[in-house]
């Protein structure tokens, strides 16, 4: 027990010591320091004999002004006084500055009686000691202060050379890493004025020539008084409306704001391992969204072992999810990558784009023109490529168009899918990666209906092989063919009203980028099948995206003109990622949620299938009722048979 305690208090005094080891800058500090309390001293005495040094005053100084500064330096020094710059004082060093001036001029005041009177012969006056109390606070207290106004003040206003002064959101460790390698940027060097950041326990700490001044909610007020042009906000650390909350309240001030991005790797003390440039660029609409978006790394261990080294078929390669799981997968050095898809133009562009991302690699990359539809070309396909993972990305999505064209939502969107995971079963495949919709949840359109029988058929067909099937559900992609956004900024762009079907409609939404990332890792993430769902943080207003587009093409909100046309025949309002009944596992990726219900019998839902392909000889109204039951069923609830005429069905 004595050990233990020795040891301890032992290790605390080598701690505190190497605090206070001199450095440069604490002998510096500690001279000035000395000097004041001289100045201090004198100055004392100068105002008790009325602005005159009296000369019956001066074997008392010389006698006593020794002890008297030492005295004051040691106390100071060890109270820390010397060794933290004051240019990062703040409200609680006056505190303390207060406590230590106090308990020096007891210990003078000690030493007055018992030392100096009895040792020396000499005594200093009471008077001269209170007002030495006073002249320390005052010369201490505010040198800190002239040296933070300073700082703050002149220093920002005037950054060395071609530098830009800005501030810094995010005083993380890897927020610091940025803010430290900001003034080495080339072409553009930035002085970072001062770091902004939620955290108490970052205040007042010191990043390399700057300090942690408060919270972001000061963002406005530090760059209006330290006169920065720009605050710089590290990638995700805000989104959504905080981040637009931020660029609105320094739109004011006419402070631009930006993105810090930064894809580095870091080692396991923090450090940035592998260097690669630091971007910094202006707000753009996927930052404004409900969460921070979600990136895999390159030497991801679950991808790594799903993708690496096997030949890796996606159909529908040349739409714009497809593509983008085809660039992904890339990244992670498969043998062979066959791209898949019936649009020749598409299947162009995605081929030659994958080929000059190689960069060296040896991955074959082999273009299909094909229909997934079409067994026995898709049968020839698997047979003559061996794949061991299919990202089956082939599928009509367009809500409105589907309910016009019943017929190709079941033969595209669900026959297609259940003949293509048959043939993936046949011949082996090891992991079947299906795209689903937040739209297949309580269906109340053909193309969320034929998505979500594709999703039974294949939670049935996984407990009869051995391949895994997994279907990924999830929202709107930003960016992809078709979408809303494109639509709304070609019309803001050319000063047109936008069509918005009802102002409370609102969608779940994520970058086209992240969502081909969370599709491969949802595939990759677990040895079940199943249906996974991605966390997409909370449903988006379509007005606040509107709002949101219209901020990052610099558009006026008063120029922005919103017109309401009512739902579409399929449309709700809003969308639900999962059924009541459905069981929500976690996985290992705080972005993928495992959606579980004990499956129905795979004759029931083949059943399902052989009626959705005997409807289809029937014309468009009996598939679209057709599909329109199976999928009520689908839900678990009871059939429900929607008329053709009231759902705008016309023959395609």
């Amino acid at each position: 027990m004595v050990a233990t305690m020795t040891h301890f208090v032992a290790g605390r005094l080598l701690q505190w010591w190497r605090a206070r080891i001199p450095t440069r800058e604490a002998v510096v500090v500690t001279a000035f320091i000395a000097l004041l309390f001289e100045l201090s001293y004198l100055a004392a005495f100068f105002v008790r004999g009325e602005l005159l040094l009296r000369g019956s005053d001066s074997e008392t100084i010389l006698s006593t002004i020794g002890w008297v500064v030492g005295l004051k330096v040691a106390l100071f020094y060890a109270r820390g006084f010397c060794h933290r710059p004051w240019r990062a004082a703040r409200f609680e060093d006056l505190n303390r500055l207060l406590r230590t001036a106090t308990t020096g001029l007891l210990v003078l005041v000690a030493f007055n009686y018992f030392f100096a009177q009895v040792v020396r012969g000499v005594q200093i006056p009471r008077s001269v000691m209170l007002l030495d109390w006073v002249f320390t606070l005052i010369g201490v207290g505010g040198m800190q202060a002239l040296a933070r106004s300073v700082y703050e003040e002149i220093m920002p206003a005037t950054p060395a050379g071609a530098e830009r002064s800005v501030l810094f959101i995010d005083a993380s460790p890897a927020g610091r890493q940025i803010a430290l390698a900001l003034p080495d940027m080339q072409p553009q060097r930035y002085f970072v004025a001062g770091l902004l950041d939620d955290d108490p326990d970052t205040y007042g700490a010191t990043v390399g020539r700057s300090r942690v001044l408060g919270p972001v909610s000061m963002a406005a007020t530090c760059a209006e008084r330290l006169r920065v042009g720009e605050i710089v906000v590290r990638q995700d650390a805000l989104y959504g409306p905080r981040l637009r909350a931020l660029c609105d309240a320094c739109a004011a001030l006419d402070v631009r704001v930006r993105i810090a991005e930064d894809h580095s790797s870091a080692d396991a003390a923090g450090r940035r391992a592998t260097v690669k440039p630091i971007r910094i660029r202006d707000i753009e609409l996927h930052d404004l969204l409900a969460r921070p978006s979600a990136h895999l790394d390159d030497d991801d261990d679950r991808v790594t072992r799903l993708v690496a080294d096997r030949c890796v078929l996606v159909t529908g390669a040349g739409g714009s999810v497809g593509a983008e799981i085809c660039r992904q997968i890339v990244r992670f050095r498969p043998s062979r990558l066959v791209l898949v898809d019936r649009s020749e133009p598409g299947l162009f562009a995605i081929h030659r784009d994958v080929v000059e991302r190689l960069d060296g690699a040896a991955i074959e990359v082999v273009p299909q023109l094909c229909d997934v539809g079409n067994a026995d070309r898709m049968h020839a396909l698997l047979a003559e490529h061996r794949p061991a993972v299919i990202v089956h990305a082939a599928a009509f999505k367009h809500v409105p168009l589907m309910e016009r064209h019943p017929l190709e939502a079941v033969e595209n969107n669900t026959l297609a899918a259940a003949a293509l995971a048959e043939l993936a079963a046949e011949h082996g495949v090891g992991t079947f990666i299906s795209l689903s919709t937040d739209k297949a949840v309580h269906p109340t359109s053909l193309m969320g209906a034929s998505k979500l029988v594709t999703e039974r058929y294949l939670e049935s067909l996984a407990g009869h092989s051995r391949t895994k099937f997994v279907a990924v559900r999830f929202g709107n992609v930003l960016g992809s063919s078709g979408s809303a956004v494109p639509i709304f900024a070609d019309r803001l762009r050319r000063g047109l009203p936008l069509e918005i079907t009802d102002p409370d409609v609102r969608r779940y939404f994520l970058t086209v980028d992240e969502a081909a990332q969370l599709i491969l890792l949802a595939g990759a993430i677990g040895p079940r099948s199943g249906v996974y769902v991605l966390e997409m943080g909370e449903p988006l207003s379509i007005v606040d995206l509107v709002g949101s587009l219209a901020f990052v093409m610099h558009v006026p909100q008063h120029a922005v003109r919103i017109e309401y046309s009512g739902l579409r025949p399929g449309e709700k309002l809003t969308e639900d990622l999962f059924f009541a009944d459905e069981v929500h596992e976690p996985t290992a990726s705080p972005f993928v949620i495992r959606a579980h219900r004990p499956a129905r019998p795979l004759a029931e839902v083949q059943g399902w299938i052989a009626e959705l392909r005997e409807a289809l000889a029937n014309g468009p109204e009996a598939a679209a009722a057709r599909l329109m039951e199976v999928g009520g069923l689908a839900a678990g609830g009871a059939p429900r048979l929607v008329p053709a005429d009231a759902r705008g069905v016309r023959a395609s």
